[in-house]
């Protein structure tokens, strides 16, 4: 059954930082998650870097080995794109027009484990 939730970040007031939609798919090592995202009001302050280095963390703890991360090619999506690649994600694949013609999926990658790599 797909759970929704927030997740809250490391500030004081503990507002919400995030949505989050996850769809568990057999096992753990096929959990998606669709969203992961920080209200634009909020952005800039380390809130998304503390919330996706703590999903690392939990996943590498359970065992897994790696964490892709897609999303579009658009120029909008530009600061998202270079978040990761700050985060340390390389650019493991692009599908071309995947969600319609001129837009490009990008898929991330990001070891998380030595073995991983």
């Amino acid at each position: 059954m797909p759970r929704y939730g927030s997740a809250r970040g490391p500030d004081a007031d503990r507002r919400r930082n995030c949505l989050n939609y996850r769809k568990p798919i057999g096992s753990l090592a096929n959990t998606v998650s669709h969203l992961i995202a920080v209200h634009p009001d909020r952005q800039g302050q380390g809130r998304g870097t503390a919330l996706l280095r703590h999903v690392e963390r939990v996943l590498a703890a359970r065992g897994q080995r790696v964490l892709l991360v897609e999303t579009s090619a658009l120029p909008a999506f530009e600061r998202t794109r270079a978040f990761y690649r700050q985060s340390g994600y390389g650019e493991e694949a692009r599908i071309r027009d995947f969600y319609q013609a001129g837009e490009d999926k990008i898929v991330f990658r990001k070891a998380l484990r030595r073995d991983a790599t």
